[in-house]
């Protein structure tokens, strides 16, 4: 069965070796393979998930992914980048989203067929953005635009990220709104897991994307779609008491103009298996939010992919529920 990984991430090598001058966050210690995302967080990237280490195929633009991918009968790698360069002063964000971009559109040249690209953009500077989004959508065939769901102090939420929005509905172009590390003091005393995977990751992207329903985003831009992985972030699980509380409570600041299961009914909000092995959860997110809205996603190669495939693959679907799940809703949200 043809199978499309929406969530395949990457650095570029350049990128780290920059990272590696800084002594700021972000900033990466390449003889330790620790990337160190918020003051006093350490990420260890030195461990084995896949082949060899995490950093090691973080980098990787060459033939070692393409056999991963042949190991595991994953037809196609939805080329995204991991978070950093969003954080940088603005031209080095602008010179490095560029760089990437440009090294992807090269790797999908390389080997026809089997990737395709999501831009990273210099969001924080949504002037620059604008034009990068549309470089990328126009002059590269992207199909949609991976960010994340802080900016250190900064949310997508935020008025000032209206115009990048409107350029995304404009150009069909979803946006994947993926984990960072919250800039909260919460999350910095307790280690890396706490502060991303194990809790901080899931917090703070459905605070962002939860922000970006209730500000009415998807009813200014009735177009636009969003991608969030890890089967919704928390929304299967408590889609009924949100939709319940803000009908009950009436907030003057909620601008949505539906229930907040409008969006994913309306496919404004569609999501991904990434980071995700558990039968209890998928089967939560399939009853509320149907088989049309999954799509799958490995988050290589910060999971194993020969797992997350075997996963997905050996759950009681049938035919066209594995189709839909496996590459039909990505052909038809992603890369239409």
């Amino acid at each position: 069965m043809k199978i499309i990984d929406c969530e395949f991430h990457y650095y570029l090598p350049e990128l780290m070796e920059y990272l590696s001058t800084r002594e700021e966050t972000p900033r990466y210690i390449p003889e330790e393979k620790v990337f160190v995302p918020r003051d006093n967080v350490y990420a260890n990237f030195a461990g084995v998930t896949n082949t060899y280490s995490i950093i090691d195929e973080l980098m990787n633009f060459g033939d070692e992914r393409v056999a991963e991918m042949d190991r595991n009968g994953v037809s196609i790698g939805v080329m995204a980048s991991s978070a950093a360069l969003e954080e940088l002063p603005r031209e080095e964000s602008v010179y490095f989203a560029r760089k990437s971009n440009d090294a992807v559109a090269e790797l999908v040249k390389r080997y026809p067929g089997r990737f395709v690209g999501s831009a990273v953009l210099p969001t924080p500077y949504v002037d620059e953005a604008i034009k990068e989004l549309e470089r990328c959508v126009k002059e590269l065939g992207f199909k949609y635009w991976h960010t994340h769901s802080n900016y250190k102090t900064e949310h997508l939420y935020e008025e000032k990220y209206l115009p990048l929005l409107a350029k995304a509905e404009e150009l069909g172009c979803a946006f994947y709104v993926h984990p960072h590390t919250p800039d909260d003091a919460d999350f910095k005393d307790f280690g890396y897991v706490y502060a991303a995977p194990g809790l901080g990751f899931g917090v703070d992207t459905i605070k962002t994307s939860l922000r970006l329903i209730l500000n009415g985003t998807f009813d200014k831009f009735p177009k636009l779609r969003m991608i969030l992985g890890h089967l919704g972030e928390y929304f299967p699980f408590i889609m009924d008491r949100i939709d319940n509380r803000f009908s009950w409570i009436k907030e003057p600041v909620i601008k949505m103009q539906h229930p907040v299961s409008y969006y994913f009914k309306n496919k404004n909000v569609v999501v991904t298996t990434s980071g995700q092995m558990s039968t209890a959860a998928f089967e939560c997110c399939k009853n509320v939010l149907g088989i049309d809205s999954i799509m799958f996603g490995s988050d290589y190669p910060y999971e194993n992919m020969k797992d997350m495939v075997g996963f997905y693959e050996s759950l009681n679907l049938n035919d066209e529920e594995k189709e839909k799940l496996f590459h039909l809703n990505a052909e038809k949200y992603l890369l239409q």
